[in-house]
């Protein structure tokens, strides 16, 4: 465990201090950088080879079609249901949006519409630029810290342990930013907190199965690409004045985010997982 203890201390000093500088500062562009660390400890302790670098394309296009679109799907069911339960917050003209970029008015498009055909076409080209930041993010957290941890603690145990404390390194950004789940909600910032640690451990376990089918980082890398492309789409129907979105209606909020937290617990309860995670071995190199 002494190598699993390094990386966390390289990566949680370097991206907390990446991500104060840009909180402090308003150098948001820091936050891809921060995505990059995870992946900087993981070379610096020695331990790059045993991630699953080979794409494998072959024989796993299915995979790679599940990781690219899986998260628009759940985006959409969890703002559902949440616009479902609370009706009174979906503005159909998207206050949000209007209220944060007013230039818009003057666009013949109705807002609901642009959003809808961004989001859209966001979904053909997003994932695969955001992917390579993210290939950072999960070649940490998939490709060693949860096969690390599964060796000692088994394999639930770990999924839950990986997943909090890849919820935890995004703390400084939600306490002082509002990252995620904005200002003002009840409890702020300790649910918010909290709530983080509930979404990623939910994700993450999406994203370990994705690399034990696969046998490879990459459809990780573009999902959670994917997912960073669309999540934010579901607040633009938000009145304008909103300040707070701890109950969704993004998947990372504890309301939007039940679709994606059903799917964690049948993966995590059913006969999703195979006996090891990843399945390409973590003893010595990746195959």
């Amino acid at each position: 465990m002494n190598k699993t203890v390094k990386y966390l201390l390289i990566t949680f000093a370097a991206a907390w201090v990446l991500q104060l500088v840009s909180a402090f500062t308003g150098l948001t562009l820091l936050n891809s950088v921060v995505m990059l660390m995870p992946a900087l400890a993981v070379w610096m302790i020695g331990r790059g080879g045993a991630v699953a670098w080979k794409p494998h394309i072959r024989g796993n296009i299915k995979w790679y079609l599940l990781a690219w679109w899986s998260p628009l799907f759940i985006m959409l069911t969890g703002a559902a249901l949440y616009f479902l339960l609370f009706p009174g917050r979906f503005d159909k003209d998207c206050g949000f949006l209007m209220a944060a970029v007013p230039e818009l008015a003057s666009s013949p498009m109705p807002a609901h519409l642009l959003v809808i055909l961004q989001t859209a076409s966001g979904m053909l080209y997003g994932p695969f630029i955001n992917m390579l930041f993210a290939a950072g993010e999960e070649a940490g957290w998939r490709g060693y810290l949860t096969p690390a941890l599964t060796e000692r603690f088994g394999k639930k145990k770990a999924l839950v342990l990986s997943g909090c404390i890849w919820g935890a390194w995004h703390w400084p950004l939600i306490i002082l930013t509002g990252y995620q789940y904005g200002v003002g909600y009840w409890g702020f910032p300790v649910t918010g907190m909290l709530c983080m640690l509930l979404f990623t451990t939910a994700f993450g376990v999406f994203l370990s199965w994705l690399y034990e089918k696969s046998g490879s980082i990459w459809p990780c890398a573009l999902c959670h690409g994917a997912a960073n492309a669309i999540a934010g789409a579901p607040l633009y129907f938000l009145p304008a004045g909103a300040t707070s979105y701890l109950l969704g209606p993004t998947f990372a909020g504890l309301i939007g985010g039940i679709p994606l937290l059903l799917l964690a617990a049948y993966l995590l309860t059913g006969k999703g997982f195979g006996d090891n995670i990843p399945s390409t071995g973590f003893d010595g190199e990746a195959q």
